[in-house]
């Protein structure tokens, strides 16, 4: 054998003579043709594979008992399949020739192996999954593997260090139902040919930072699509209006990404779809109003991107939307009273905007929010006292807005709330007292607004209490000494514009005194 033979060819070799040497009928392997393919690849791998592949004996008659191996009633080998156990080899090269003819499943997923993907597993005509993900493979995806005819349906490469382009010849494997190769280091652009895969249910290409280029508009023709995945690239330029043909799709990921232009109006055609992820973009333009059609959507996460215009009223019709992300864009206007009715909603995120007007009271009705954050916007007039009604909130952000009139007592009814920050706002009158009774309330800021009167004693109450700032407010007369039960308090800013407040004992742990930090 000349010495610088590679590596694929010195296994495909001891392939081909442990195949010859089973069909010898010396008796020198008793395991057959398949069997003897597949020890010869055993034997390549570090250790010989003895721990994963312990069972796997020539002395047997078929490998059909084998771990990993699976067989038809005729005893041809249709599965491969061998998962999370250390193999340290390479991906067999010429199982072709042994079980081509019947091997359906070929799964090595999480086996430590490395090289490349051999284009012999073009070879293999039977082949309906191929599962070579969570390895250290390199190299290109072998073009061998999209011939036409093909009767792949399942590919996943995904978690890998695979390079180069997606294969213009993709678009060959029409049985495709799942095409998965996030987390590599793929490059160019999707090909247009993946509009002939009208069989794809899934494509998940994220994580491959240099796919760039548009999502080419083709992608309408996959009319079985279900989940598009492009996270985390640099696929550039508006999304197709084809989009809209995709009558399936559940859910659309391709946020931290690099597209463009607006939201096109056809999404609201997409009568399925459940999950939205575009944050992260340069998107711009108003949020069409065609959104507030989807009956099933779920999830709608549009933050830091371009948009502007208004919070259409039409979402108010997404009963069952779950989380409402629309925060660090110049979105203006009111927040709707439509959104209201959105009972099975738990997180409404509008903060860094340019929106004005009241908070609408209608959001009491959201008796599922968890999250509230409304903070650096212009909203003006008062808390509404219905906010009091929000037994599952844990987290409201109403800072640094045009908010007045005074903290609502009703405000105590939120039990759950572990974070409420009203700061750099024009709340005057006293702290209410029922804000101290709330027993998982931990952060408490209430920093520059025209707050006045004295620390109401039930602060002793709140005994989750870590960090509390209410500095640059009127407050006065003597810090409570009841803030001493506080032993998880870490931080308190008191310091007031009057001064007028004076320092009581508390706990080490506290910032005592009224002077500014």
């Amino acid at each position: 054998m000349p010495p610088d033979m590679g590596g694929c060819g010195r296994v495909a070799a001891v392939l081909c003579c442990a195949v010859v040497v089973a069909c010898m009928g010396g008796g020198a392997l008793a395991v057959g043709a398949q069997g003897a393919a597949l020890l010869a690849w055993k034997r390549t791998l570090g250790g010989g594979g003895a721990g994963a592949l312990g069972d796997w004996s020539s002395a047997d008659k078929s490998p059909c008992r084998w771990t990993g191996v699976s067989c038809n009633a005729d005893g041809g080998v249709t599965e491969l399949s061998l998962q999370f156990v250390d193999l340290l080899g390479g991906v067999p090269d010429n199982l072709a020739a042994a079980v081509g003819a019947t091997l359906e499943r070929l799964v090595l997923t999480g086996t430590n192996l490395s090289g490349p993907i051999p284009p012999q597993l073009g070879d293999l005509p039977a082949l309906t999954q191929l599962d070579l993900s969570n390895n250290a493979l390199t190299g290109s995806i072998p073009v061998s593997l999209c011939r036409p005819g093909s009767k792949l349906e399942s590919l996943a490469v995904n978690s890998n260090h695979l390079e180069g382009a997606i294969p213009d010849a993709i678009g060959n494997l029409t049985a495709l139902r799942e095409l998965i190769f996030y987390d590599n280091q793929l490059e160019g652009a999707i090909p247009a040919s993946i509009g002939k895969m009208a069989s794809l249910e899934v494509l998940r290409g994220g994580g491959n930072k240099n796919l760039q280029g548009a999502l080419p508009p083709e992608i309408g023709n996959c009319s079985n699509l279900t989940m598009l995945g492009l996270a985390e690239t640099s696929i550039s330029g508006p999304l197709p209006a084809s989009l809209g043909q995709l009558k399936n799709l559940d859910t659309l990921a391709i946020y931290t990404a690099l597209l463009s232009g607006p939201i096109p109006p056809e999404l609201g055609k997409c009568a399925s779809l459940q999950n939205i992820y575009l944050y992260e973009n340069a998107l711009s333009g108003s949020i069409p109003a065609q959104l507030g059609g989807l009956s099933n959507l779920k999830n709608l996460l549009l933050w830091q991107n371009n948009l502007v215009g208004v919070i259409p009223p039409e979402l108010g019709k997404c009963t069952g939307l779950n989380v409402i992300d629309l925060s660090m864009n110049g979105i203006t206007g009111h927040i709707p009273a439509s959104l209201g009715n959105l009972l099975a909603l738990q997180e409404l995120q509008l903060s860094v905007n340019k929106m004005s007007g009241p908070i609408p009271a209608e959001l009491a009705r959201c008796t599922n929010l968890t999250d509230l954050e409304l903070d650096n916007n212009q909203i003006s007039g008062t808390i509404p006292a219905e906010i009091g009604k929000l037994t599952a909130l844990r987290m409201l952000y109403l800072w640094a807005n045009q908010l007045t009139g005074t903290i609502p007592p009703e405000i105590g009814g939120c039990v759950s709330l572990e974070s409420l920050d009203l700061s750099q706002n024009a709340l005057t009158g006293p702290i209410p007292p029922s804000m101290f009774r709330l027993p998982k309330l931990s952060k408490l800021l209430l920093i520059d607004n025209v707050l006045s009167g004295e620390i109401p004693q039930e602060i002793g109450n709140c005994t989750s209490l870590v960090r509390f700032r209410a500095s640059g407010n009127h407050l006065a007369g003597a810090i409570p000494a009841q803030i001493g039960k506080l032993g998880h308090l870490s931080f308190l800013d008191l310091s007031s514009r009057s001064s007028t407040c004076t320092a009581t004992p508390s706990p080490a742990c506290c910032r005592r005194g009224c002077s500014k930090e």
